[in-house]
């Protein structure tokens, strides 16, 4: 396997633009059928939620270039109640890269031309003198994605550069950070969502709620209906111990573009919690509300099931502060019902990190379709 590294990677790179990845390629009509031929023979991927192993020169980790990674990898996740970084990072040297760590899901290479150090060789034969060529003359490739290296579900990505001041101005371009940083939370999505399992009684949940309202979304097994009205679902999964996670549906007639405005949505988002998501049952003026005072709203717009979608991530509370988590949310209109929907993960648990579980119920909320879909 180790004499054929300089061979994919020179053919991956190639092909490759700045940012461009090959994964694309899977879309091709009959691509599905001959990458699991070709991958069949792999083990499954390996590894944690939110972990990333780095391939690299260690000593580097160390000075700029493990500073620039650290931006990218170890920025905290914009809306959680604490300070969480986007990722856990592995930092491995190549002489340490062993049959284990090469099943990892999300592996990242990173080298520059100028290294001398056993490391840095090791890293640099990865790349055939065409290759080679190419970085040195072509400042603006720094990064090639590939899928299935070493496992099955792998993530690989590769960073480089002719030295490391072009590759470390790459790295802390907030634009390359984002486009990194999705890169793995994408598949971190695709991952969980492929692994949701639903039970013969969430089926008929999802089954209901699509002949009465016209759109599905997966519940798992483990996630029981807490309440369903004409305009709105709540699920949740209630352990004994541990986080607890809920998902809501909500919609309303759309009327104007000004409802995609964060005051508009975090208003709307506040409405539905007094009226419909209670902290107590027992106490009917307890109710959901957002918390904004101390953790900083979260909006960016991305694209969900090809609509326009305003993403929010936050903090929420009671308004009695007896309880509070973290949120995810997207807003977007379907076109043919004119309906706007606002669909939203939440999670509670006191005192421990959300990252995971937010990441799980963004996995959720990535299966909702509307019933024209």
């Amino acid at each position: 396997m180790k004499k054929l590294i300089p061979f994919l990677f020179s053919m991956l790179l190639l092909g490759a633009c700045a940012g461009e990845s090959s994964d694309k390629k899977s879309n091709e009509e009959g691509e599905g059928e001959k990458t699991a031929k070709k991958t069949s023979f792999l083990p499954e991927a390996a590894g944690e939620y939110g972990e990333v192993v780095i391939v690299m020169n260690k000593e580097e980790w160390k000075g700029e270039m493990g500073v620039a990674l650290k931006e990218v990898f170890h920025a905290s996740v914009p809306g959680l109640l604490r300070n969480e970084p986007y990722f856990v990072t592995r930092i491995i040297d190549p002489f340490q890269f062993n049959k284990l760590l090469k099943t990892a899901k999300n592996l990242v290479y990173v080298t520059t031309l100028e290294g001398n150090q056993p490391a840095d060789k090791w890293l640099q034969n990865t790349f055939s003198d065409n290759s080679k060529e190419r970085i040195r003359s072509n400042t603006n490739l720094f990064m090639n994605t590939s899928d299935d290296q070493y496992a099955r579900g792998q993530k690989v990505l590769q960073l480089f550069g002719k030295d490391k001041k072009t590759l470390i101005s790459h790295l802390t371009n907030p634009e390359n950070q984002e486009k990194i940083r999705n890169y793995f939370n994408i598949a971190e999505r695709q991952r969980l969502a492929n692994e949701l399992g639903m039970s013969s009684a969430t089926r008929n949940i999802v089954a209901s709620l699509k002949e009465k309202f016209g759109y599905t979304i997966k519940i798992p097994g483990s996630y029981e209906l807490a309440m369903s009205e004409e305009d709105f679902m709540w699920a949740r999964y209630l352990p004994a111990t541990g986080a607890s996670k809920n998902l809501f549906v909500y919609f309303k007639d759309y009327t104007s573009r000004e409802e995609f405005e964060k005051a508009k949505i975090i208003g709307l988002r506040n409405e539905i919690g007094k009226k419909y998501i209670y902290g107590d049952p027992d106490n009917k003026e307890s109710y959901m509300t957002t918390e904004e005072t101390y953790v900083p709203i979260a909006s960016r717009t991305i694209s969900f099931n090809d609509n326009y979608t305003v993403e929010t991530k936050g903090a929420w509370k009671t308004n009695n502060n007896s309880i509070g988590g973290s949120f995810v949310s997207y807003t977007f209109v379907d076109e043919e019902s004119k309906r706007l929907y606002y669909i939203e993960g939440f999670v509670i648990h006191p005192n421990e990190e959300h990252r995971e579980s937010i990441r799980q119920l963004e996995a959720l909320l990535t299966t909702f379709r509307a019933s024209n879909v």
